[in-house]
């Protein structure tokens, strides 16, 4: 195992990738608290349940697209949670959590993107297991970030990238079982 830490390594990481990943460096250490455990949840065997506003559906059918694209490693479960419900918006939150706790036995990690006054945040936050992306809040258990950014979906797919060596990384014991310096 090398003795890099998560939090090096990502810094590492954004550096050699040559984009403009500025905003990133200095908000490395909020993506290395909730990546790292959404990493361990996937390597836990935990199915992850994607989901998002309106206006983040496109990222959504892009991370499922694309997160399984690498063939040099394990699949990884991931549905949407769109495909799960019916068409009708009303839904009630805590029959759907219950719904996912029978279907995935409590296995399964909530990802949200998407604006922080959508109802599908109090689902991620009351989950045990959430990885959120929220805009325009500043929610303690996600990485926030501003919906009147013009680069904000580029920022998206430069997280989804970082994401994605991540996986790789943690998975394949590259850097520490850690993300503390």
């Amino acid at each position: 195992m090398n003795d890099l830490s998560f939090a090096n390594w990502t810094l590492e990481l954004a550096r050699k990738d040559g984009i403009a990943m500025g905003w990133f460096e200095e908000r490395r250490f909020d993506w290395c608290q909730i990546a790292y455990s959404f990493t361990k949840d996937i390597i836990s065997g935990n199915t992850i349940i994607i989901c998002s506003d309106l206006q983040k559906k496109w990222f959504c059918e892009y991370a499922m697209q694309t997160i399984n694209i690498n063939t040099d490693r394990p699949l990884i479960p991931i549905i949407s949670l769109e495909s799960m419900l019916p068409v009708d918006t009303s839904f009630d939150l805590m029959l759907v959590e219950d719904m996912l706790n029978i279907a995935f036995g409590y296995k399964y990690t909530i990802w949200y993107i998407g604006h922080v006054n959508n109802k599908l945040v109090k689902l991620a936050t009351n989950h045990q297991s959430s990885f959120i992306w929220a805009f325009d809040g500043n929610l303690h258990t996600a990485f926030n970030l501003k919906s009147d950014d013009i680069n904000s979906d580029i920022k998206l797919l430069q997280l989804f990238k970082i994401l994605n060596k991540t996986i790789d990384a943690i998975m394949f014991d590259e850097i520490n079982d850690g993300y503390f310096i």
